[in-house]
């Protein structure tokens, strides 16, 4: 199964749930789990590679070698009609890496070029020769999957980490993807965010208006199947006795509204009755300590760690809830 992670909105949490879910995975259901990160700020690549600091200086090195998914696309822009046999050669596995990571994670590193190469992305699909031109070039990241897949097995998952902008690599992402995972925060630009992935990614509502000129309408005239909505997450709520606090879950019922309102004028997008609505605690320090040391939250324990020039304090119970919230939602994937 392969999941993209994805808002229209930014800050909603989209990276860190991202490896939190991919570890967890590994971890207890012992199968490869490969992360992409599609995202040109590329944070989710230094944290699986060891954190702030190294992390980052082991992305740069890889970055300059180009074994990267921009190194991907450079060897794509050669060759867009086909995939080029080397597309295992960017897979990363990341515990050699990173020795806090469990066995079974695998990367495919993020590249600031993403931003470049959209436009190239979007001048080669738009030529009319040969007539699949626009397919075979949003199919980049399928054919980058599927080779990856075919390397470490049938029962691999996949997590693929999406930049909110509705760029060309995004576009790329979502043909790539089975289903899709929606991280909100409880505010009304994440309910307006759901109204977005309506229009930009199913061109309904206002998509509507642009007919076959819009990224479905061209999915829909190659036969390309979109991620189903497998989940909206409400990320980072304040709780109170285990439950989301009034205007936190006042906010999160907007949500479902807008949600529930997609569904109706897009029944097809979302499979088995769902989607399924996770309440995710605010994780406190926790994000903070296992984004910067690039542990996993199984590995974390309650106390002080180093954090630049701070100390932050992991607490027992947070970290239980956030776990406990966490376990639940891994059940559902």
């Amino acid at each position: 199964m392969r999941y993209a992670v994805w808002n229209n909105k930014g800050g909603v949490g989209k990276t860190f749930l991202s490896f939190v879910l991919a570890t967890e995975i590994a971890h207890t259901r012992n199968i490869p789990v490969v992360l992409v990160d599609m995202c040109p700020q590329a944070n989710l690549s230094e944290i699986v590679l060891g954190g702030n600091g190294i992390g980052s200086e082991r992305l740069d090195k890889y970055i300059k070698d180009r074994i990267t998914i921009g190194g991907y696309f450079d060897s794509r822009i050669n060759s867009p009609h086909s995939k080029t046999g080397k597309e295992v050669d960017y897979l990363l596995d990341a515990r050699l890496i990173n020795e806090n990571l469990p066995k079974g994670i695998y990367l495919i590193a993020g590249d600031p070029s993403l931003e470049l190469q959209a436009q190239v992305i979007n001048q080669i699909s738009s030529q009319t020769l040969p007539v699949e031109t626009w397919k075979n070039v949003h199919g980049w990241v399928a054919d980058l999957v599927d080779e990856c897949k075919k390397k470490l097995g049938p029962e691999t998952m996949v997590f693929i980490d999406c930049n909110p902008s509705f760029s060309a690599y995004t576009e790329l992402s979502m043909v790539s993807a089975d289903a899709l995972i929606v991280p909100c925060s409880s505010d009304g630009s994440s309910a307006r965010a759901i109204d977005n992935v309506g229009s930009l990614l199913y061109g309904v509502m206002k998509g509507a208006d642009y007919g076959a000129a819009n990224f479905s309408g061209k999915a829909k005239q190659f036969n390309i199947k979109l991620p189903d909505v497998h989940s909206v997450v409400l990320n980072r709520s304040t709780q109170y006795s285990k439950k989301a606090s009034k205007a936190f879950g006042a906010m999160f019922e907007e949500i479902r509204r807008r949600v529930d309102a997609l569904k109706k004028v897009a029944p097809n997008y979302f499979a088995n009755g769902g989607p399924y609505f996770e309440d995710v605690p605010d994780s406190h320090s926790v994000a903070i300590v296992c984004s910067h040391h690039g542990m996993p939250l199984y590995a974390l324990k309650p106390g002080r760690y180093d954090v630049h020039d701070t100390e932050p304090q992991v607490n027992s119970e947070p970290l239980e809830r956030y776990k406990d919230a966490v376990a639940k939602f891994v059940k559902t994937i």
